[in-house]
């Protein structure tokens, strides 16, 4: 970029009715080409003051403008010039003077406040200075002068020059920017302030003005090159920081709408139950049991909001999964359970939403009430809980992907989300849930746990429920086998 930069301003500044190698002499009007390599390093000052004051917006006041004003110094001086021929008249000299003064006193000041200074000087707004600095050093030389110049206008050169001395000196104390940047701020300062001392020298013509032409030339090439590296790598940035912004977003709203889905399915079976709490011709003891996993559902219930999950420990498979099955049952649903009073390791909650979003999607999804659950010893190492309906099934084709998010059937008025919840949970708790293969119609589903180690220490350890009363007077299925 720095070097189609180059070539670029070459052939515009070479727009002349003289070699390119040989620029105007002080008393030629500026050619269209060089008023519009000017105008280019102007308006890219001003852009990147307008960057730097958006990034440091309510901080930066006219320190984020220095570059701009560097620049905007050189221009109202020179536009002043152009319209006054040599010899100009002391009002004319006096104004330019002011003009500079101002111009100075602009970019200096606000560069005295350290703090200040500190909070809002980055490698953009180095950046910024140089293509001012660039501005400038292309602006001056285009005005007409004489020599030798006048006190006024000897001052005016002074004036000019500290700006970007003290300009530079200020901002590279910050020591914001690369050694590379610095330095070419530092080159970019010389190259001006030669500019400005070799026409009154008497040194300027021929190789020297070729030299500074070509040198200015080279210092403009390498600032938009790297304004256009800045400027691509702040995009490219911006684009990192957009698409960390979206991922956390889709991940908070995945798990919003997960957190809902448990707290429905907890809620279907609270009003299910609330509603057999209001029969009369209950009997006391289901109405305790009742009671009982209303209770345990409300305290599951405010562990999801408060995100504090149950703790893993050793559950006696027994007394925990009656105790999770009594849910469905309040909810209409026939289910099964045949244990052999294993235990296994496992936190209660996430056993407990597993197995709802398994028996409550055999009834909306696979369209039966009934279900069967069946505890089995696989090794010493793991307990397998088999959950199985004789509903519609799971079409092969589609048994791929039941457990991504967001994946359904075509028939399914679900969300998608049930399955991939529960794989997570038990991956979580150290265990896994699988389909598993079943030639009969309906579906089945493994959840392998890791049994809880047999020791004397460990049975004093497990988690002992309530134990679970085998029937229930309302006709459904409360059967408990061993």
């Amino acid at each position: 970029m720095g070097l189609a930069s180059f070539l670029v301003l070459v052939w515009i500044g070479s727009g002349t009715d003289h070699a390119w190698w040989s620029p105007p002499s002080a008393s030629t009007v500026p050619s269209l080409g060089q008023g519009v390599v000017s105008g280019v390093f102007v308006a890219a000052a001003g852009c990147t003051a307008l960057v730097t004051w958006r990034k440091h917006a309510g901080r930066a006041g006219w320190i984020a403008a220095t570059g701009a004003l560097v620049a905007a110094q050189a221009l109202v001086v020179t536009l002043i010039a152009l319209h006054s021929t040599p010899p100009r008249g002391l009002a004319v000299q006096l104004l330019m003077l002011a003009v500079g003064m101002a111009g100075m006193l602009g970019v200096v000041v606000p560069l005295l406040a350290p703090e200040r200074v500190r909070r809002v000087v980055d490698e953009t707004f180095v950046i910024g200075l140089g293509l001012g600095l660039v501005a400038a050093g292309h602006l001056l030389l285009q005005f007409p002068r004489v020599q030798p110049p006048s006190t006024i206008m000897q001052l005016l050169i002074g004036v000019l020059l500290c700006t970007h001395l003290l300009a530079a000196v200020l901002v590279l104390q910050q020591r914001a920017a690369s050694r590379p940047v610095s330095a070419l701020l530092l080159v970019t300062v010389g190259v001006v302030v030669l500019g400005q001392l070799v026409p009154p020298s008497g040194l300027a013509g021929g190789n020297v003005d070729a030299a500074l032409w070509l040198a200015r030339t080279a210092v403009g090439a390498a600032w938009l090159g790297i304004a256009w590296a800045a400027l691509r790598r702040t995009l490219e940035e911006e684009r990192r920081r957009i698409d960390s912004f979206e991922h956390v977003l889709v991940n908070a709203g995945r798990e919003e709408r997960e957190r809902l889905h448990e707290l429905r399915s907890t809620i279907a079976g609270l009003v299910s139950g609330s509603a057999l709490l209001d029969r009369e011709d209950l009997p006391s003891e289901v109405r305790e049991r009742l009671w009982a996993s209303l209770r345990r559902e409300l305290d599951r219930m405010e562990r999801m909001l408060t995100g504090t999950g149950a703790q893993t420990t050793d559950l006696r498979l027994d007394d925990a999964l009656t105790q999770i099955l009594d849910l469905q049952r309040l909810k209409g649903r026939r289910v099964e359970l045949h244990s052999t009073g294993d235990v296994v390791r496992a936190p209660f909650d996430a056993l407990a939403e597993v197995l709802n979003i398994l028996v409550d999607n055999a009834a909306k999804h696979g369209g039966t009430d009934e279900s069967v659950v069946e505890v089995m010893r696989r090794d010493e190492e793991t307990v397998d809980i088999t959950v199985t309906d004789f509903g519609r099934g799971i079409p092969r084709e589609q048994q791929g992907q039941i457990f991504e998010w967001g994946k359904r059937g075509t028939e399914s008025m679900g969300e998608g989300i049930g399955l991939n919840v529960a794989q997570r949970l038990m991956t979580e708790a150290g265990g896994s849930l699988r389909l598993a293969d079943r030639d009969g119609a309906g579906s089945s589903f493994v959840i392998s746990l890791p049994a809880a180690r047999r020791s004397t220490e460990n049975d004093l350890g497990v988690t002992r429920l309530p134990a679970p009363r085998r029937t229930m007077e309302d006709g459904r299925a409360w059967r408990v086998t061993g």
